[in-house]
């Protein structure tokens, strides 16, 4: 540094020697390189403080006596270093010096600051001015940042390749040149690569800024950062490179092969065969949403409030689904997904009354917490878009911005909801409508797609191109259903028997390998009815129904009553309970134990169970586990063997007898954390739960059935705190149903085996858009039945997508035909790069807002506060002081330590 100042002295005493020198003296040679004639000055001139000799915005004073860390600018020069930008600029000034008539450019950010003195501050290779191309004194987001070697962070240098690293801009003209990649974007081609990663780059060039940087996994391939498919085979390179780590990993294409896009890969992932998908986006709602291209462009209308827009509401004519999705502050008693929906309910409930309500409760893909809920809502002889527009009136009162005219199609209604709970000022409402009673499977599974999670992002969120082989081999689930036995269940038990019709038809059209078993909610306690009974897993529906029909008796080693094909043996005697075997009761305890009968019923047969054997009463050590509650009343559970009437409270209110209920959440587990559940398997265990609604009364002996009949069963109102079975579902990112009636049963036992074949698929590696999946099989089951170069979508022959578990699954006669056979997916997937859940981009409306920078402000010193709208001081200025000196936060400066 020593060296450097003293050469820069000599050279600017020389320039000024040749300044001040007297007509008529010998001139030297000039120098090949040596610069413009500076402008004549004198550093005796007393009155130098109220001069500007070159406009630059310094006085003549402040360029004599200022030393800077690579020397002091010239007076006389506007542009000391010859970057293209003038001295002022650089460090921030653009007031003339008072008295003057200069006029100097605005800077747009006083805190940029550039080294007047080094043309090239950042080292990267290109000149400040040409970062800086429109002398405003900001990083712009056309432009390269001229204190940042890597501007896009893709671990190549902004400008030419020099010491080692490879740069972008070759002839450093500020421009993306043919044969170049652009410094201001970290994947050039959009293939889902990083330049970086598609030219070999190992060794992070600027690791104080790129933290996230990512090593190309073998620099010995590369792959064309300017070309989204190096190999010509109609694949991107990105799609074939599916953990876009640089390597061809195993299951993977070859970026660099043009012959492995053949089979199904050829059938869904080249991009004539990619399934379209439309985008819809509003920046002031802070939403985008991926649709079928059946969403006409005319039919997406924004919704506004005022002069802001808020949201969309949309109609597929093809498919007869609306949406609405608009973006609010939570309501004021809301902090999560789930009170959100509670507080938002009455309004959709005040456009048509609501049933058979199922809920889910979920992380998105982008990680915020959401809750899925399907209804059905009443409106006979309503219009379709009617009924969206109401909606939107309801939620959004004084909005403007309708559906136009009508859809020729009338409810009743099928909603299917999604209510993502960003922060506490951004919750985003989606909400898509069908007719109740539609035959169109493609409107069904539209109408998912939308409200799963999948279809929603940010506003500027971008998307790339997936393709994935996959083999999908058979899992196991082994279920436990844990049914309340007292005197008021027994149209429920009817109810849930019938519904298991529908499941088991589900279940055998899948790939799982599953078995059910029963117990009671008194199977935990001591003494009583179905005490310590567990009714053995099986795989035949009438041995299921048997337990679940009233009069059914086991004779000659059969249950009675039910459909004897296959038979639904049974034991006799009280080993698995009651009646033989068979139908549970309703003669069981009113103390209903339903968390402690679950709890204990897996302790006895996962414990000792055998490795690799199948014996009834036991689980399966390689199968999922997955509990079903179905009660009236909530758990009464005291302790590990005995319970309390309404925990020794009322039929509103838990006493303080209850077992604390995390105990439960310990033993089942919690989606999403890194603790193990206290199970023997140590592995989740969702729970999911049919049963009384949230404020509403269920059980009663005597009619009718409300809040103000006093044989009602034990379940909290929601003034009281929350359900004891309900926190345990949720936790374990369960489903919650309804026990109120059999429609409601039956919607709510789709949704759980739904969601166990859904836990069960393929997991892809990204978080697909629903809409844009496209799936090809080698070799079905049964190929006349089944189109396997494009599957369906169909749970009956065909696939479909969870998006809550982000996997895919087939049915029927597209299962394919062996576990060896290959399966390809093709689907777009979003890339989150919003980091503001409140909309927009943190700290954007302050004018230190750097759209370059990771932490969103202007230079090393200052970072976007916690609340995301103000550039701050970082703490010890960033650890950009050096030896000597100390953070001033109020400057945000290194000041030297005196004394």
């Amino acid at each position: 540094m020593k060296m450097q100042r003293l050469l820069h002295a000599a050279l600017l005493a020389s320039v000024l020697v040749t300044a001040i020198a007297c007509p008529g003296d010998s001139e030297p040679d000039d120098p090949p390189d040596s610069g413009p004639t500076p402008l004549p000055t004198d550093p005796n001139d007393p009155n130098n403080y109220t001069k500007d000799t070159d406009c630059d915005g310094l006085s003549d004073k402040v360029e004599f006596e200022t030393d800077r860390p690579n020397g002091k600018t010239h007076p006389g020069l506007k542009d000391t270093d010859q970057d293209g930008l003038p001295d002022g600029l650089e460090v921030g000034v653009d007031t003339p010096v008072s008295g003057t008539s200069c006029e100097l450019p605005k800077d747009a950010s006083a805190v940029l600051k550039t080294d007047p003195n080094l043309k090239d501050t950042d080292g990267d290779g290109l000149l400040d001015g040409v970062e800086d191309k429109n002398t405003n004194g900001k990083a712009d987001s056309d432009e390269t940042h001229p204190l940042l070697k890597d501007t896009d962070c893709d671990g190549l240098i902004d400008g030419p390749t020099a010491g080692g690293f490879k740069g972008e801009d070759q002839n450093a003209n500020g421009t993306k040149d043919s044969g170049e990649t652009d410094p201001r974007k970290s994947d050039t081609d959009g293939d889902g690569l990083l330049d970086g990663i598609e030219l070999g780059v190992t060794v992070n060039p600027d690791p104080s800024t790129c933290t996230g940087f990512k090593p190309d996994a073998n620099p010995n391939t590369t792959t064309d950062a300017d070309n989204a498919d190096s190999d010509g085979d109609g694949v991107s390179d990105g799609a074939e490179d599916t953990n876009q780590n640089g390597t061809v990993d195993s299951g993977e294409l070859n970026p660099e092969d043009s012959g492995d896009a053949s089979g199904p890969v050829g059938q869904v992932c080249t991009a004539n065969n990619l399934r379209p998908v439309s985008f819809k986006s509003e920046s002031g709602a802070d939403i985008k949403i991926a649709l079928p291209p059946t969403f006409a462009d005319a039919d997406v209308t924004p919704i506004m409030v005022g002069s802001e827009a808020r949201g969309l509401v949309g109609y597929d004519s093809t498919n007869k689904v609306a949406f609405l999705a608009f973006r609010r502050p939570a309501p004021a008693a809301a902090t999560d997904a789930l009170s959100d929906e509670a507080e938002l309910r009455p309004a959709i409930a005040g456009r048509g009354a609501l049933s058979n309500r199922t809920a889910q409760r979920f992380r998105t893909w982008d990680d915020n917490d959401a809750l899925q809920a399907f209804y059905d809502q009443a409106g006979t002889g309503v219009d379709l878009k009617t009924r969206t527009n109401d909606l939107v009136g309801a939620l959004l009162p004084g909005s403007t911005g309708r559906l136009n005219g009508t859809a020729g199609v009338t409810g009743n209604f099928r909603l299917q909801s999604l209510f993502v709970h960003r922060s506490a000022q951004s919750v985003v409402v989606l909400i898509a409508l069908t007719q109740l009673t539609t035959t169109n499977p493609v409107a069904v599974f539209s109408a998912k797609d939308l409200s799963d999670g999948s279809a929603l992002a940010q506003f500027g969120e971008p998307t790339a191109v997936q393709c994935e082989r996959f083999q999908l081999a058979t899992s196991k689930v082994d279920f436990l259903f844990v049914v309340d036995d007292s005197g008021s269940m027994e149209s429920s038990q009817a109810a849930l028997g019938i519904a298991a019709d529908a499941a088991v038809a589900a279940l055998s059209a899948s790939s799982l390998d599953w078995r059910m078993a029963m117990v009671t909610s008194t199977y935990h306690y001591t003494a009583g009815n179905n005490s310590g009974a567990l009714r053995h897993f099986t795989s035949n529906l009438n041995k299921v129904k048997a337990w679940l029909t009233p009069g059914s008796t086991c004779s000659s080693g059969v249950c009675s009553v039910v459909p004897n094909n296959p038979a639904p043996t049974c034991p006799g005697g009280t080993s698995q309970g009651v009646n033989g075997g068979c139908y549970i009761g309703i003669d069981g305890s009113g103390t209903e134990g339903v968390l402690g009968a679950a709890r204990k019923a897996i302790k006895d047969f996962t414990q000792g169970a055998p490795a690799g054997v199948e014996v009834p009463d036991k689980a399966r050590t390689d199968a999922s586990l997955v509990v079903v509650i179905l009660a009236d009343a909530d758990d009464q559970t005291s302790g590990e063997t005995s319970g309390s009437q309404n925990c020794a409270g009322n039929v509103d209110r838990e006493g303080t007898g209850c077992e604390n209920v995390q105990n439960f959440v310990n033993f089942f587990g919690r989606v999403g954390s890194t603790t193990p559940p206290t199970n023997s398997t140590q592995k989740l265990i969702t729970v999911h739960g049919i049963v009384c609604p949230a404020g509403s009364a269920c059980g009663c002996t005597t009619s009718p059935c409300t809040l103000t009949n006093n044989t009602r069963e034990f379940n909290p109102q929601p003034a009281n705190g929350t359900q004891r079975h309900v926190t345990v579902v949720n936790a374990s990112g369960g489903v919650l149903g309804s026990i109120l009636d059999q429609n409601s049963i039956t919607a709510s036992m789709n949704a759980i085996i739904s969601n166990a074949i859904g836990n069960a698929g393929y997991k892809t590696l990204k978080p697909p858009i629903g809409a844009s999946i496209k799936v090809a099989v080698d070799n079905v089951r049964d190929a006349a039945a089944c189109t396997k170069d494009n599957i369906p979508r169909s749970t009956v022959n065909g696939f479909d997508f969870d998006g809550r578990a982000r996997t895919i699954s087939l049915f029927g006669a597209c299962r394919p035909a062996s576990q060896t056979s290959q399966a390809a997916v093709s689907y777009q997937y979003w890339i989150n790069s919003v980091s503001d859940p409140n909309g927009g981009v943190p700290c954007e409306d302050d004018p230190n807002y750097s759209p370059t920078e990771p932490d969103h402000c202007t230079g090393p010193t200052l970072g976007c506060n916690e609340a995301g709208n103000q550039c701050v001081c970082k703490p010890r200025c960033g650890d950009t002081c050096g030896g000597g000196t100390q953070c001033d936060m109020t400057t945000c400066s290194c000041e030297v330590i005196i004394g």
